[in-house]
């Protein structure tokens, strides 16, 4: 069977695809977002508590640190798998000792 060179093909061998409009984004960039979300929770959480009714805005103030905590976890865990790619490029083996 011969194929026809002007037919796309991925890179590991199969048919071509369209792309996607836009390439979702890495789990590093989620967690920066969400922890945007999280700290404009809490400030709005505690503008809310002083202004216009305690319980509602506490109850918004513990929705921004429970979304500030997983963030934080997010956040970690992408780092470490960002810290990882980075060490398997470099070829540095992921030592953090500097190398005098």
């Amino acid at each position: 069977m011969v194929e026809d060179e002007s037919s796309p093909r991925d890179p590991d061998g199969g048919e071509g695809s369209p792309e996607p409009a836009q390439p979702p984004p890495d789990a590093f960039e989620r967690g920066k977002r969400l922890l945007v979300l999280a700290c404009a929770a809490i400030a709005g959480g505690v503008a809310i508590a002083g202004t216009v009714d305690r319980s509602t805005g506490g109850v918004v103030l513990l929705a921004g640190w429970g979304i500030g905590i997983a963030a934080l976890h997010r956040l970690g865990r992408a780092g470490s798998l960002r810290a990882a790619k980075a060490d398997r490029r470099s070829g540095s083996g992921g030592s953090l000792r500097s190398r005098s």
